[in-house]
């Protein structure tokens, strides 16, 4: 009986001893569990505007689409235009000769052939003036018909871009307001994870959050609810490609350094208010359309707040947007889409 008793306190032992040794590492665990849950939080409402984010998409290429379409029967018009100045103008340069000249009297040039050889000629250089007189008037009656067609062509491109704009700008819409409509519980989440995260690495959290850096070692240049697409090398005016990437989101969401390092604020009439930052890498991050500035300028930390989503600049006031660059080391804009991708 005493040996039972024995054997059961040790179990009893053994097991208080395991929970013992259990409650650390749960709590451990909860702590990144929680950190998780909050991430998976995070990207679940993303995931909400992922629908009304790649309707706009959608909306977008076709609408890109359809500019160049247009871009490229404008550029057949005008060469369709120079040929038919050139042809015009031959046909015309000739006629005046002959009017200057009169009539042809044809007789009059085989009798005063001094040769057979030298009739021979003259009868096939008359037939050769005819003939090209022939190919002119051709060519000017195709070039007129290309003409018209082309300008129909151009009518019935501009109808569809004019729709698909208007398709564009209902589903702006409809992503802004599905953006704005989870913006403040994004908000919300956002600062349960950067007080978890604070928790889990034993420090605190102040009022001066610095948002955390992804997979990477970035930071993702917005904190708020937003959509983004790869819309690297998409047709723009004035014949340039866009060289970034359009982050949509609500006015006024809060825009980070994606590495610390120091920035500059400019204006100019495309990209509005800009920031340049230089990282300490010697990378360089280019923002652009921004409403304002949370700084002037100066030395910045990874994850600090320097700016706003606007539409300064030329973007649709419609469609609030941050424009963002990355050129590698200083050089040549990358696209930033794969890099987006892995700071979130």
């Amino acid at each position: 009986m005493r040996r039972r008793s024995a054997r059961t306190f040790v179990w009893v032992l053994v097991a208080i001893t395991a929970a013992a040794l259990l409650v650390p590492v749960t709590t451990a665990f909860g702590a990144k569990s929680e950190v998780q849950q909050l991430k998976d939080q995070l990207a679940g409402l993303r995931a909400e505007s992922k629908r009304a984010g790649d309707a706009y998409s959608k909306a977008y290429w076709k609408l890109d689409a359809t500019n160049a379409k247009l871009s490229a029967t404008n550029r057949s018009l005008s060469k369709t235009k120079d040929k038919l100045a050139t042809a015009s103008a031959r046909l015309g340069s000739h006629a005046a000769e002959m009017y200057r000249q009169g009539d042809i009297d044809y007789l009059a040039l085989l009798l005063t052939s001094e040769t057979l050889d030298d009739m021979l000629v003259r009868l096939e250089y008359v037939s050769r003036i005819g003939q090209q007189d022939a190919n002119v008037v051709a060519e000017v009656k195709r070039l007129q018909a290309d003409l018209v067609a082309q300008k129909k062509a151009i009518q019935e491109v501009k109808t569809e871009q004019s729709k698909e704009a208007n398709a564009l700008k209902s589903k702006a819409d409809a992503l802004n307001k599905k953006l704005q409509g989870v913006q403040t519980e994004y908000d919300a989440v956002q600062k349960k994870l950067a007080a978890a995260i604070a928790k889990q690495n034993g420090g605190r959290s102040s009022g001066n959050t610095r948002y955390p850096a992804g997979p990477n070692g970035m930071v993702f240049p917005v904190q708020g609810s937003y959509y983004y697409a790869d819309t690297w090398g998409a047709a723009r005016s004035g014949g340039r490609t866009h060289k970034g990437t359009d982050i949509m989101s609500p006015r006024g969401t809060k825009c980070v350094a994606v590495l610390s390092g120091t920035m500059r604020t400019k204006r100019n009439s495309l990209g509005g208010n800009t920031i340049w930052l230089t990282a300490d890498n010697g990378w360089t991050f280019y923002y652009a359309h921004l409403n304002g500035y949370a700084r002037s300028g100066g030395r910045v930390q990874a994850g600090e707040v320097i700016g706003y989503v606007g539409s300064t600049g030329n973007a649709s006031s419609g469609a609030p947007h941050l424009h963002f660059e990355i050129h590698p080391g200083g050089g040549a804009a990358v696209n930033p889409y794969p890099y987006l991708k892995k700071m979130e």
